[in-house]
């Protein structure tokens, strides 16, 4: 993982707590909350986040997917 990738872990376990920080994204990585919270699940997901302890891993799997969900097409 690069500075970027470290930051944006650092951020989503900084706003785990506190809905996400959706509001602050753009303003802090220049990607909207779609793209931050694919890019953090795929760091999750593919176990790039391995300093964090595998229930943290776990509970930003879930908000990664729930921040999603509203982005989802009907089926």
């Amino acid at each position: 993982m690069d500075t970027y990738d470290h930051a944006l872990l650092g951020f989503a376990l900084r706003w785990i707590g506190y809905g996400g920080g959706d509001y602050y994204i753009f303003t802090e990585f220049g990607i909207p909350p779609k793209i931050f919270y694919q890019r953090v699940l795929w760091m999750v997901e593919k176990r790039l986040a391995s300093g964090v302890d595998p229930t943290m891993r776990q509970q930003l799997r879930e908000h990664c997917l729930a921040k999603l969900t509203p982005f989802q097409e009907p089926q």
